[in-house]
């Protein structure tokens, strides 16, 4: 019996294939800004220029470039640049297969423009996606040309003596958001600008802006620093992992899902606010943060995490971390406390201490002077919340399995997007204390100018809110949760007339 060796030709329709990413616009444009960081010559400051003028997306650094011998392994499908280039410590990529599904996903024709550091000459090379499509399955389909000139007249480098650029012609999309990508590079390298690094924006006018890093809104003093180590066993032997960053409590409550943390490897945005490490709903919903896991490997294209057992480790510690921070949120999601200076202080003090941090004084002598003065007999008490205008017990809501569940109903000033929504509190860490349902009414949507029974208005928000928490959040059956929020109508009006 013979062995028999099979030539492996991937089909050139991969060119094509690997283009039907889910990544959006601004996330393709980021991972050829990562690409541009990976190139860094020493300890220089890297620039990024991404000019989105005449139907065409450029993005242009002032890395070290690359010679031919590189270009000819980075243009190869899922060659492994690290045997063929020196990279920088920290760096993102390693195949080469990020740009070209980033190029790909962008558009149907793209060009490299690449001058080394190190020679005075300057390589091109091109693809036209729609070409592969129709070329057969051998070793010769797979062929590319370069270029070499001592300067191409239509190079973006133009007199720069190193650089690459990347031209993406035949764009995909039209009508590219420039909002969306300068958040978004102002998020996922916030590490980078943050430290000197740039990348600039050319807008169809010709004006020019500069990315700037994410800025938080959080509550003063609630910020705690995240330095925290775990051991994984890899190779027979334990390494050693370090997760540093930040966590907060947002200023407001989200009905979005912009909560929970960005999850960055050597300065890259990985994971937009991610929320395996708590329960998340709208108590837990003030929730934010940034932490830095330089040890997970990346996707292919750099962005997102692989599963890894790193990763698992890793969300098994931070869970346990996190609880403090989840008890804090809870708490000042509660009946109008982050409107409280009081209970905000209580509530600081107690999220500090929870992580062996002392309270800041002069918000400790705050909190005990509005506590003393609330006890004064003569002196106003401070409202709860200013802007809440009215607060009122309903029937409560009695299920077999989960006892006597609270409801409460909140109007408030304000017109947020929302007419009503619901604030569910399971207590999970409120041992001994009934489960609440807190109603919120926004007195100021444009739906409340039409004129209804305000009894009526309540039965209705509040039957809304009981159907919701059973299914999102208990999940019951939906016939299960009508039949449920309709026996608690019965049991309201009958409320009602017995009172009137």
């Amino acid at each position: 019996m013979g062995k028999y060796v099979v030539k492996n030709y991937p089909s050139p329709r991969l060119m094509e294939t690997i283009g039907a990413t889910n990544q959006s616009v601004p996330e393709a444009i980021g991972e050829l800004v990562a690409n541009s960081f990976d190139a860094r010559r020493g300890e220089e400051k890297i620039n990024v220029t991404i000019d989105l003028r005449n139907n065409e997306i450029k993005v242009i650094d002032n890395g070290k470039g690359m010679t031919l011998d590189v270009l000819e392994k980075a243009v190869c499908i899922a060659e492994d640049m690290s045997k063929h280039m020196e990279r920088g410590k920290g760096a993102k990529g390693h195949f080469g297969m990020g740009f070209k599904t980033s190029c790909s996903t962008l558009g149907k024709f793209y060009e490299i423009y690449t001058r080394s550091d190190t020679i005075n000459n300057e390589y091109h090379v091109e693809f036209n996606i729609e070409d592969y499509s129709s070329r057969p399955t051998n070793a010769d389909a797979w062929d590319v040309e370069i270029e070499e000139s001592a300067r191409f007249r239509k190079s973006p480098l133009e007199s720069a003596s190193h650089g690459t650029a990347f031209v993406i012609k035949k764009v995909k999309d039209k009508n590219i958001s420039l909002g969306a990508v300068y958040s978004y590079l102002g998020e996922a390298f916030k590490g980078h600008l943050e430290t000197g690094d740039t990348i600039k924006l050319i807008k169809e006018n010709g004006e020019e802006i500069q990315a700037i890093p994410k800025v938080y809104k959080f509550i003063e003093d609630s910020k705690i620093e995240i330095d925290e180590e775990f051991s994984v066993e890899e190779n027979n032997s334990l390494m050693t992992c370090h997760i540093t960053g930040w966590m907060a409590l947002d200023s407001r409550t989200h009905n979005d899902v912009n909560y929970g943390f960005n999850i960055y490897r050597n300065n890259q945005l990985l994971e937009k606010w991610n929320k395996d490490w708590f329960k998340a709903h709208l108590m837990t919903s003030r929730i934010i943060g940034e932490v830095n896991m330089d040890f997970l490997e990346a996707t292919f294209y750099k962005q997102g995490k692989q599963q890894s057992n790193k990763w698992a480790l890793a969300s098994q510690h931070m869970e346990d971390y996190l609880k403090g921070m989840v008890k804090a949120s809870r708490d000042i999601s509660k009946k109008g406390n982050a409107h409280d200076p009081s209970q905000v202080h209580r509530i600081i003090s107690n999220l500090k201490e929870d992580y062996g941090l002392e309270a800041d004084e002069d918000n400790a002598k705050d909190a005990k002077n509005l506590k003393n003065e609330s006890n004064e007999p003569n002196k106003k008490k401070q409202s709860i919340n200013d802007t809440i205008k009215g607060f009122a017990k309903e029937k409560s809501l009695i299920l077999e399995e989960h006892g006597e569940i609270e409801i409460t109903y909140l109007e408030k000033d304000g017109n947020y997007g929302y007419a009503f929504d619901y604030i569910f509190n399971d207590d999970e860490y409120d041992d001994g204390q009934n489960k609440e349902l807190q109603i919120i009414v926004m007195k100021d949507h444009p739906l409340w100018q039409y004129k209804i029974d305000m009894e009526l208005q309540k039965i209705l928000v509040t039957s809304d809110a009981i159907y919701r928490m059973l299914v999102e959040k208990l999940n019951f059956e939906s016939n299960d949760a009508l039949k449920i929020r309709n026996e608690w109508i019965n049991t309201r009006l009958g409320k009602q007339e017995a009172s009137s």
